[in-house]
């Protein structure tokens, strides 16, 4: 049997997509998002062997100090966003990561 945690939080942020279609040129410009970050650490026992909140805050640290708060991503897409928190915490269990803008569209990376 194989058993996850999973954890969620919200950090605001702007990125762009420089080299966009022309039917959504639009999003070439910087533009802001509530970026939904979901990510998945494996663990070995079923009593809190991963504390939510601080999995949560010790990405979140990471995030500011790396981007700022607001997080400034650039042209990082959904995908780059989470291999990069991903790659950020892999060592401590992490074996997947989700970048969702809004409730829209977002992207997952898995190990």
């Amino acid at each position: 049997m194989k058993t996850e945690v999973i954890i969620q939080m919200e950090v605001q942020g702007f990125h762009q997509y420089p080299d966009a279609p022309k039917i959504v040129n639009f999003l070439s410009y910087s533009h802001r998002h509530t970026f939904i970050i979901k990510c998945s650490y494996l663990v070995n026992h079923l009593n809190r062997d991963k504390e939510i909140f601080i999995c949560r805050d010790e990405i979140l640290s990471y995030l500011y100090e790396s981007y700022g708060n607001p997080c400034q991503f650039n042209s990082m897409s959904c995908e780059m966003i989470a291999m990069d928190i991903l790659e950020f915490a892999k060592e401590d269990g992490m074996i997947w990561c989700e970048v969702w803008e809004e409730n829209t569209g977002g992207a997952k990376v898995m190990l």
